[in-house]
């Protein structure tokens, strides 16, 4: 029913967990799981760390305000080390609850071991991330096999069971879903068997994302089918959490109370963006001389619009306009970005890298002038914000994005970034050519970028908002 994701979202530099102590896991991965006839799940997590379990530390900073240590269980699709926008997300906002007083825990659905194949329970600065595993044969085959229904109907009562045998041993004040649905229909139905208030978070409306990877279509069965699914779990929810305007504005559409909704958006930790100076070693390496420096840096999704970008480019050169494009990250647009450098005979001016360390994205940000980000218009676009920019703006890069919804959230036209037109070449190099022509402009957008983000964006300040969620929740229930 839902698209699962890749490990694209690469180079993350949000993702860089600092000061690192680690323990690999001693055989807690669902492999092992499976043959241990009498595991039992450690109640604490001082019993993970006596257990071997791999722990990671996060730097701490001081709260700008404090809450109540309410016990927050999160239930999620999948989250670290499995690098994508979403658990970059999860892990910083988590880790900016226990920073406020709040006392969070995590646990993944089954879905963990589709980009994970040996998912270690594993702490991460005193914050729980527990798994669930596969019981029994049945569903393992129908969550492997793609079964129709049977997957989906499998999941959810992993999660459900999952859930269920946590609160034998623990007291949970809140159980916080994050999407998609099939997360939040498992946890609504332990936290009602339970007496929990509920709390669910929308990151997108996962069936557009099927439809723009060609595997439903808007018309169909498995859509529609989504869409009540969603709206089922958003409808019984104590609280619902949007990470856009644009999803929360939807919600309202569909016949949401608008008293139950907040809006939490897409943030960055700002103590992992530093400014950096050019690292002249690696534009050297690079071939990067005096041209200026266009840069993609991310997952390589068809929303994205990176093969489109690499057609736009190549136009904005043909008009006279010296560049370079770097790309950096990996996806299901891949072949399609190789072919278009291909037919277009670009190797001269565009270098695909693909993955890189996830240590040294930030020397790969610093060779770059100006971020470019190329959305598509679709719904997918449309309705949710995607979190590079923030990243490229907290390191106080200029931004040149598409017009959609998403962008047009985070960007304040001509004073933290510049917009084109979407899918329009024309508007692109004109654009483009303008930005990159004004060094000057690109240090004004920058620094106003930078500013913004430590104002409004940084995970310190967002996490608060959580407060409020959880207070209407518990009272509302």
């Amino acid at each position: 029913m839902f698209p699962r994701r890749s490990i694209g979202e690469v180079g993350a530099p949000a993702a860089k967990i600092v000061d690192s102590n680690v323990t690999i896991s001693r055989g807690l991965g669902l492999a092992g799981v499976f043959g241990e006839a009498n595991w039992r799940l450690p109640g604490f997590a001082g019993d993970f760390v006596e257990s071997g379990m791999k722990t990671e530390t996060l730097r701490e900073s001081p709260p700008a305000r404090t809450a109540r240590p309410l016990r927050v269980l999160h239930v999620l699709d999948h989250s670290w080390p499995v690098h994508t926008g979403y658990s970059i997300r999860s892990l910083h906002l988590i880790a900016a609850q226990r920073r406020l007083g709040l006392r969070p825990q995590a646990l993944t659905g089954p879905l963990q071991i589709v980009d994970d194949p040996q998912p270690v329970e594993i702490v991460v600065e005193n914050i729980t991330y527990r798994r669930t595993p596969y019981h029994g044969k049945f569903s393992e085959w129908a969550i492997s096999r793609r079964r129709p229904i049977l997957r989906e109907a499998a999941i959810v009562r992993l999660i459900r069971n999952r859930i269920l045998e946590l609160t034998e041993n623990e007291t949970f004040d809140l159980i916080h879903a994050h999407s998609p649905a099939l997360c939040g229909l498992g946890a609504l139905q332990a936290a009602r068997s339970k007496r929990i208030p509920f709390v669910y978070e929308l990151r997108a409306f996962w069936e557009d994302a099927a439809v723009d990877q060609n595997k439903i279509s808007t018309r169909s069965p498995r859509y529609r089918l989504s869409q009540k699914l969603e709206d089922y779990v958003v409808h019984r929810a104590d609280a619902v959490v949007g990470i856009s305007q644009s999803i929360l504005d939807e919600l309202k559409k569909r016949k949401t109370d608008p008293a139950r909704l907040f809006h939490v958006p897409n943030g960055v930790d700002v103590e992992k963006f530093s400014l950096v100076s050019r690292d002249e070693a690696l534009a050297s390496k690079l071939g990067l001389g005096g041209e200026p420096v266009l840069g993609f840096i991310g997952s390589l999704y068809r929303w994205e619009g990176v093969a489109w970008l690499v057609g736009a480019v190549a136009e904005l050169r043909r008009r006279g306009t010296a560049c370079k494009l770097l790309i950096v990250g990996d996806g299901e647009e891949m072949p399609a970005v190789r072919e278009a450098v291909r037919e277009l005979r670009a190797e001269d001016f565009i270098q695909i890298l693909g993955r890189v360390p996830h240590d040294d994205i930030e020397r790969y940000y610093s060779v770059v002038d100006v971020l470019v980000y190329p959305r598509h218009s679709i719904r997918l676009t449309e309705l949710v914000t995607p979190l590079k920019p923030l990243e490229a703006m907290a390191l106080g890069k200029a931004i040149l994005g598409s017009d959609v919804g998403g962008i047009r959230e985070l960007v304040q036209p001509e004073k933290t970034g510049v917009l084109f037109r979407a899918d329009n070449v024309e508007d692109f190099c004109e654009q483009a050519k303008r930005l990159l022509s004004q060094t000057g402009l690109q240090r004004k957008l920058g620094e106003e970028a930078r500013g913004f983000i430590l104002r409004e964006k940084d995970w310190k300040v967002l996490a608060q908002r959580y407060i409020d969620v959880y207070d209407f929740a518990l009272r509302h229930r």
